[in-house]
């Protein structure tokens, strides 16, 4: 509470300053001698003269917006950037996709917003690349056909101006560095290959999406005189595109800047508005918080480059240990395990304080975005994620308890062998099964970290058909440590052969999670020598599956309906967002979440899901 209390403190003193910014200019301009000079590394892919067209009222609006700075923007090319941050001399770096993972491994940059698309780009804050040649070129339809043929991109090291392409490129059969008669980099700007091609001077080329759109909107190009090669169609996306979709631009910060600095910065970018000055000039709808750029760690990985150039290569390691001599390789297996056990204690720590730190950024990154914009819905997924998260963290205690058993085990039955083998009282039957008992408490600590990483992972989403009642056992299997502690009995009350329910098996198990939480949470404040949860499944005749989860607590403290808005919560540590996320989960299966009072003491908390021949069904018809 203290923490949200304190970020709103920020967001009402940032505001303040705006409007001082606005009503004194006279005042702003005495004091801009004193201001503080940080320097914006931006990506120059159309040249320096445009990226500072672009960019530089951006800039302006983050001095208007936090008092004490002043911000410049220096246009970079790919090159001279990966120089200028290595050399430490800039604050803050806004750069394509893939340079961004490239220098976040190589030099520690952290991302602290994401560049959103225009409001025309329904389709998400994405971007993508286009291969085109000459209209009149007969010869050339489609990818394959590039065999043999000249090309030209804007830089090796390129994300939209060269690695998107060569990653389709490959999938065609077609390596640009063997299969083509050449293969020119033009360097930026990288409007230079349109008119390549026009002369005839290469047979293709390729630059990312929105380029050809913005030339021929300032009269340069006609795009009918191009042919897209590969062309795609994505729901929502506007411009001519040959490639799968990534996330747009990270603004990022430098290991060196300050967090306090870097802090303002990011409320001052989720805080613009899309018809702010700088988003229009920019072309671009604002910013928003970090996206997840795993789709561009599986493009290095499949080309192996970037962070994953030396995937793949065998060591003298590996060698060694598929080779050496069977003594040697159990003395080694018992070290590994020793070391093993030490490494999981101190990486599930490790991993704890990261969730935790995590969680708190993104509470108050998205507690800022939406006190700023109402636009909740098209974050259901990644709110759910942050929840799951949070989820994680606040369990991290049993779990850690979970895994301290096998571990200690493990510890325990691999000293008590090296005491053996010290005193020379072993044999080999002694020596595998104590090996046996170390791989099976083992496999019991994997099993456990298998189904956290399951849980938090953060996949697109993925429907099948399931049973609701094995969904429940495996939600309260993460329950376990919390049912012991709280001395809590579990009355199970599950209809058997229950229909399938189509449904996203993480995302129906966190809603389960939220419900179980609240519940154990909400009887925490009575006492009682032993608290009942009582959960029922039940098939209705109209075509759903009900799930009721029953508890013994306090009952409703506040208006029902208001239990499910975001960030309303009666907890001192709560984001006040799971009942919500839990309500746009199962709407979003097609099914309800109420809350009824029960004739005694707690509540009832029920929620369905349509069957799964049901959603067949309506699909059909719709």
């Amino acid at each position: 509470m203290i923490f949200f209390n304190k970020a709103r403190a920020i967001l009402v003193l940032c505001s303040f300053i705006a409007c001082l910014a606005g009503f004194l200019p006279a005042h702003a301009g005495a004091q801009s001698s004193k201001n503080e000079k940080v320097k914006i590394g931006v990506l120059a892919f159309r040249g320096a003269e445009v990226a500072l067209k672009r960019w530089a009222k951006t800039a302006a609006y983050l001095g208007e917006s936090i008092e004490g700075y002043s911000f410049e923007m220096v246009p970079l090319s790919l090159s001279d950037m990966k120089k200028s941050v290595s050399a430490e001399e800039l604050d803050f770096v806004l750069t394509n996709t893939g340079n961004y993972v490239d220098l976040e491994a190589r030099y520690g940059i952290t991302r602290i917003a994401t560049l959103r698309s225009p409001s025309t780009v329904r389709a998400g804050n994405v971007f993508g690349a286009i291969i085109f040649s000459r209209a009149d070129r007969q010869d050339i339809q489609s990818l394959g056909d590039l065999k043999g043929k000249s090309f030209m991109a804007v830089e090796r090291n390129g994300f939209g101006g060269f690695q998107m392409a060569w990653r389709e490129l490959m999938e065609h059969g077609i390596d640009p560095f063997d299969d083509f008669s050449s293969l020119t980099f033009t360097g930026f700007p990288q409007d230079q290959s349109v008119k390549a091609v026009l002369d005839g001077r290469v047979d293709a080329a390729t630059f990312r999406t929105n380029t050809m759109e913005i030339m021929q909107a300032e009269g340069k190009i006609n795009m009918q005189d191009f042919r897209i090669l590969n062309a795609k169609k994505y729901p929502g996306f506007p411009f001519a595109v040959s490639t799968r979709l990534y996330p747009e631009w990270p603004f990022s910060r430098m290991k060196g800047t300050s967090q306090e600095l870097a802090q303002k910065v990011a409320i001052a970018l989720l805080s613009m508005p899309a018809t702010s000055p700088a988003a229009l000039t920019g072309h671009y709808g604002g910013w928003t918080v970090p996206l997840d750029y795993q789709p561009v760690h599986e493009l290095f990985r499949e080309l192996r480059i970037g962070p994953y150039e030396d995937l793949g290569k065998i060591t003298f390691a590996d060698i060694l240990k598929q080779h050496s001599h069977w003594i040697i390789l159990i003395a080694t297996l018992l070290v590994v395990t020793v070391i093993w056990a030490t490494w999981i204690e101190v990486l599930v720590k490790r991993r704890t304080k990261e969730l935790s730190d995590t969680n708190l950024e993104l509470e108050r990154q998205i507690s800022e975005r939406i006190r700023a914009e109402e636009e909740a819905f098209h974050r259901r997924a990644e709110l759910a994620h942050v929840e799951r998260l949070n989820t994680m963290g606040e369990m991290a205690s049993g779990f850690a308890h979970e895994l301290n058993q096998p571990l200690a085990a493990i510890v325990n039955y691999a000293r008590g062998c090296i005491r053996r083998i010290q005193k020379k009282q072993c044999d080999n039957e002694m020596i595998l099964d104590t090996l046996d008992q170390v791989t099976l408490q083992a496999t019991r600590a994997a099993e456990v970290i298998k189904r956290i990483r399951a849980f938090v992972r953060k996949d697109e989403q993925q429907r099948t058909d399931a049973d609701i009642n094995h969904v429940i056992n495996a939600s309260l299997a993460f329950m376990k440590g919390d049912v012991e502690r709280q001395n809590i009995k579990i009355e199970l009350d599950l209809q058997p052969n229950l229909p399938a329910v189509t449904i996203d098996h993480i995302q129906v198990e966190q809603v389960i999670l939220n419900l179980l939480r609240n519940a154990f949470e909400a009887m925490s404040e009575t006492p009682a020598t032993a608290h009942i949860l009582k959960i029922r499944t039940r098939a209705s005749d109209e075509g759903d599956i009900s799930v009721c989860v029953i508890d013994t607590g306090p009952g409703v403290m506040q208006d029902k309906e208001t239990m499910f808005d975001p960030f309303v919560t009666s907890k001192t540590n709560g984001l006040g967002l799971g009942l919500s996320i839990s309500r746009s989960i199962v709407e979003a299966h097609g099914g309800r979440l109420f809350i009824d009072s029960n004739n005694g003491p707690g509540v009832t908390l029920t929620f369905t899901l349509p069957i799964a021949d049901t959603v067949d069904t309506l699909e059909e018809g719709g």
